[in-house]
C-alpha cells in the first residue's frame, strides 16, 4: 500500500470492484471510457479475473485516507520491460470527483512508476473536451504530447483525444 496526503493506493478487491461495475454503466462514466455497450455482470468478473493475472499490467484502488472509502482504481497497462514505459489509467466514481484525489493518485502512482518499476515514461490518452481532467493529469505532471483527431466514437460523434506522457527525471 501507498499511503499518501489524502489517499492510499491499495489493492484491488472482487468487492470494490462491484462498485466500479455501478460506475461504469452509467451514462456519463461510459461516454468518458469510450463504453458504447453496458457492461454485463460476466463481462465484468472476467475483466477483473484477467486484470488480475496479467504480468504487464498493475492495478490499485484510491482509497480515502480519513474514512477509508473507496474511490476508484488507477492502474499502469502494457508494461513493457525494454521501451520502460506504460499506460496510465484511472476512473474515479462521481463522488471523488473534482477534489483533488486524481491529481495525488497519479502523482503516486507516477512516483510507484518511476521508482519502483524503474520506467522511463509514462503517458494516457483523454478525450480532449474533458478539460477538468486534462488540468488534473497536468497538475500531476503530465505534458501533451499531440491530438489524434476523430480518435473515439462517444454518444453518436467522433471526439479528438490528446495523449500526454510524463517522464521520469
Amino acid at each position: 500500500m501507498y499511503k499518501l496526503e489524502k489517499i492510499t493506493l491499495a489493492p484491488f478487491t472482487w468487492e470494490q470492484a462491484q462498485v466500479y461495475l455501478g460506475w461504469v454503466n452509467q451514462e456519463e462514466t461510459a461516454h468518458r471510457l469510450t463504453r458504447a455497450l453496458p457492461v454485463s455482470p460476466l463481462e465484468h468478473q472476467r475483466w477483473y479475473e484477467s486484470l488480475m493475472q496479467r504480468q504487464d499490467a498493475v492495478v490499485f484502488s484510491v482509497l480515502e485516507n480519513a474514512g477509508g472509502d473507496y474511490l476508484g482504481n488507477i492502474w499502469l497497462w502494457g508494461i513493457h520491460p525494454v521501451h520502460r514505459s506504460a499506460e496510465l489509467r484511472i476512473l474515479l466514481g462521481p463522488q471523488a470527483q473534482g477534489k483533488g484525489y486524481g491529481t495525488e493518485a497519479c502523482r503516486g502512482l507516477l512516483r510507484f512508476a518511476f521508482q519502483d518499476l524503474n520506467l522511463h515514461k509514462v503517458f494516457l490518452y483523454v478525450l480532449s473536451h474533458n478539460t477538468a481532467a486534462v488540468r488534473a493529469f497536468e497538475k500531476a505532471g503530465f505534458v501533451s504530447e499531440g491530438i489524434l483527431q476523430d480518435e473515439f466514437f462517444v454518444a453518436g460523434k467522433y471526439v479528438d483525444a490528446l495523449r500526454m506522457a510524463s517522464f521520469a527525471n
